[in-house]
């Protein structure tokens, strides 16, 4: 029975971004697809879930106020998607079902490239303090029904938030999703999202190869192999890949194997002349979305956006971009310097109520 609720809860993940990133593509885009609508609505699904948890942390309301609220919000958004745009989604399940049927056996060897990546990743032990830390952190959640009041490691009450922590409320919508669907805290992190997060990648993934090989699907099915491949045997400490196949549901790992690619996917899209005005909203989502997993991405983002944007500006002296990728930057920078005041003692925010 455990089995049966983490399978459906990686499902109903999917569909969940899916929905929500519907909303964001436009119905006259001729280049949508279900990769970018499900990259989108990753991100996008994160910046809402962070918006509705800071107030109710701060306040010190109860996870079982937040699983109301959010599981509430996540409800009527999905079917707001499914009245606004059921149409264009089975459009384009339609056509990633005609791309599998053009050619079953690439398809095949795609979905078993996926499939046994996914159950090699959630059958790996991994004990390094991160993971104990994301694993602790819904545990303690879970059974003190508050966020962020008490230490994970020690149980012990916290007189102010640990903003490094407090901000990235990736772990919170874990302990979420286990209330939801009456799941341990350890199956939900080891397996409910290293699930997710492994199927979310190899998706990116495609994605860019269908960039890259102008949907050849040989050609992909043979760059997704090489991907595959490179990501069981480049195993140095601190890769992409690493995160990816021995701690996948950490905040890290969402950010070199989801957020990274999700990016670059964008950018090559970017690249062409005539840019419908909502992939640079889907550029927003991801910056804003990826700050509230980890804090890395205060970082790495912006570094990633800059790399990307500034060589594209100069060479095609498209100068009206310039304040267009100042706001890319924003909710890295933003983040970042709210947690260096916080760490260089200017301000703290408190764990109760204060007279």
């Amino acid at each position: 029975m455990l089995i049966v609720k983490a399978i459906l809860a990686v499902i109903i993940n999917l569909i969940v971004y899916f929905a929500i990133g519907s909303l964001i593509v436009s119905t006259k885009d001729e280049r949508r697809s279900a990769i970018l609508c499900m990259g989108t609505g990753f991100f996008v699904y994160y910046g809402l879930f962070f918006i509705c948890v800071l107030p109710l942390m701060f306040t010190y309301r109860t996870l079982s106020t937040l699983t109301l609220i959010w599981g509430i919000a996540v409800g009527t958004i999905v079917a707001v998607a499914i009245i606004l745009r059921g149409r264009i989604m089975a459009e384009m399940i339609r056509e990633a079902a005609a791309r599998i049927k053009s050619d079953r056996k690439c398809a095949i060897i795609l979905a078993v490239i996926i499939i046994l990546q996914t159950f090699i990743i959630v059958r790996s032990y991994d004990f390094t303090l991160d993971a104990a830390y994301y694993v602790a952190n819904v545990t303690t959640t879970l059974d003190t029904d508050m966020i962020n009041i008490y230490d994970p490691f020690t149980g012990a009450w916290q007189d102010h938030f640990e903003l490094r922590y407090a901000f990235a409320t990736y772990s919170i919508n874990d302990a979420f999703l286990c209330r939801v669907f009456g799941l341990p805290a350890l199956v939900g992190t080891k397996t409910v999202m290293a699930s997710t997060v492994a199927i979310l990648s190899n998706i990116m993934y495609l994605g860019i190869s269908d960039e890259l090989f102008r949907k050849d699907t040989r050609k992909v099915t043979v760059m997704m192999t090489v991907i595959c491949w490179v990501n069981f045997t480049f195993v140095t400490l601190y890769t992409a890949s690493n995160f990816l196949i021995t701690r996948t549901y950490e905040g890290k790992a969402v950010l070199g194997n989801i957020t990274v690619p999700f990016i670059f996917l964008l950018f090559t899209v970017l690249l062409s002349e005539d840019v419908p005005k909502h992939y640079w909203l889907m550029l927003f989502a991801a910056a804003f979305g990826s700050t509230t997993i980890t804090s890395s991405a205060n970082m790495l983002v912006p570094a990633e956006i800059s790399i990307l944007l500034i060589p594209y500006i100069i060479m095609k002296k498209k100068w009206k971009l310039i304040p267009k990728w100042i706001l890319m930057l924003l909710p890295g920078v933003v983040m970042m310097g709210i947690y260096v005041l916080y760490v260089k003692g200017y301000f703290a925010i408190s764990t109760y109520y204060r007279r």
